[in-house]
């Protein structure tokens, strides 16, 4: 086997797409804290002349019913009556609202030349990698993106990378968050295939 086949295993990519994401992290957060009702104790009503209480731990109505089904004279008889619970307590309940760095994310993926279904192979371009920019903002909006390979500025959705370069993505969103990544990506020196979920070369047999 040819030193430049062995070197190409070795450096094989695990992926035809790979995802390299940043940001999307809570900032600036702040912790409120409220009181909330509950009511508790003896409820106690009458209904029909008939005299009913129960206890309640904890409620979060201050209304409670109270409700008892009894046999008598040969049938069954249902009472019910509303009464005020007579004691209040206070739950101390805490929440947090933060903001979020917006998300920049560089998607790699493989360029695809052909489609074997005999063998179930997928044939990949050598020399090629596409780059992706993708980005957003879970509670805002993105504002400005900014986009370089090897320094220089883009303003497209994607770049082909044909030799070994450093793709930037700057993302800035409505609160002036401001998330920043970036990729070191190598183009496969040979041609690349996948077949049973396996990314191998096309023409070595394993």
């Amino acid at each position: 086997m040819k030193l430049l086949t062995i070197f190409a295993i070795s450096s094989l990519s695990v992926l035809s797409i790979n995802a390299f994401a940043a940001g999307d992290q809570k900032i600036n957060c702040q912790t409120d804290a409220t009181e909330v009702p509950y009511y508790y104790g003896w409820a106690s009503c009458w209904a029909s002349g008939r005299h009913m209480q129960e206890h309640v731990t904890k409620s979060f109505s201050q209304w409670h019913t109270i409700k008892e089904t009894v046999f008598e004279s040969g049938q069954w008889t249902t009472y019910q009556c509303n009464s005020i619970l007579p004691s209040v307590g206070y739950d101390r309940v805490t929440s947090e609202s933060c903001q979020y760095t917006p998300k920049a994310i560089i998607k790699e993926h493989l360029v695809t030349e052909r489609y074997d279904s005999r063998t179930d192979t997928t044939y990949y371009a050598a020399g090629i990698v596409v780059a992706d920019f993708n980005y957003s903002d879970r509670d805002g909006q993105v504002q400005k993106v900014e986009k370089w390979v090897d320094g220089v500025s883009t303003t497209r959705g994607h770049v082909d990378i044909t030799s070994p370069a450093t793709v930037k993505l700057r993302v800035t969103d409505n609160d002036g968050n401001v998330t920043v990544t970036s990729r070191s990506i190598r183009p496969p020196m040979i041609q690349q295939c996948r077949r049973g979920g396996m990314l191998i070369l096309c023409d070595v047999d394993f």
